[in-house]
């Protein structure tokens, strides 16, 4: 009796761990998919942007054509429109910011999946406070490794417009999770961004603020 206990009892351990393995090794293909699809969204804006350029300077050097500009096509990333890029050179990073069709955070979860996202704010580099976030993934990616930046260290953000423009952190802290005024600004008139990314078993928020380099 009590060895078809055991049986059973390693038989349902067996099964469980088949389960986890296969979850790990699921989850893994999966953000091996969504670095790769990045890299091609990225190589594919960098592009959008450098034709633009050039479409300007062709309208520049024409002005007869001045009314022909064309709307840039928007670039997507599964189905969510890039807003811009951010690269932090000292953990080695670089994502497209997505999108969403409303300003609830709630929305955030589904794109959090691909990249990091755009969880409050206006547009890439205008005046104000645009918030990021992104999953603190156990393997390093998307903002895995933010956890290794400190005061003074550098983020740079891509706009639609081809203009990078460098952030310096001047501020790392932890909160809850309902903790909404990391989104505020203090002065709507200057350009800071603020990265946000989950800790402790997602009971805590691990906040870098950070303003325009002068």
């Amino acid at each position: 009796m009590k060895y078809k206990i055991y049986k059973i009892i390693i038989v349902n351990l067996f099964i469980i761990a088949v389960i986890l393995l296969g979850s790990i090794i699921y989850k893994y293909q999966q953000r091996q998919a969504n670095e790769k699809e990045s890299k091609k969204v990225l190589e594919e804006f960098e592009q959008q942007q450098d034709n633009n350029e050039e479409d300007n300077e062709n309208l520049q050097d024409n002005a007869s054509e001045e009314n022909d500009t064309k709307e840039n096509t928007k670039i997507k990333m599964y189905g969510y429109e890039v807003i811009g890029t951010i690269k932090i050179p000292k953990i080695g990073i670089e994502y497209p910011i997505l999108s969403i069709e409303t300003s609830n955070p709630e929305k955030t979860k589904e794109p959090l999946k691909f990249s990091v996202v755009r969880y409050w704010g206006g547009e890439v580099n205008q005046l104000g406070n645009l918030s990021i976030a992104g999953h603190n993934n156990y393997d390093g990616t998307m903002f895995g490794k933010t956890k290794k930046l400190e005061v003074g260290d550098n983020v740079e953000l891509k706009d639609l417009n081809n203009q990078t423009i460098t952030y310096q952190i001047y501020h790392k802290f932890v909160t809850n999770p309902n903790d909404i005024s990391v989104l505020k600004t203090e002065n709507d008139q200057i350009r800071e961004i603020t990265l946000i990314t989950c800790t402790q078993g997602n009971k805590e928020r691990l906040i870098l603020k950070a303003k325009k380099i002068k």
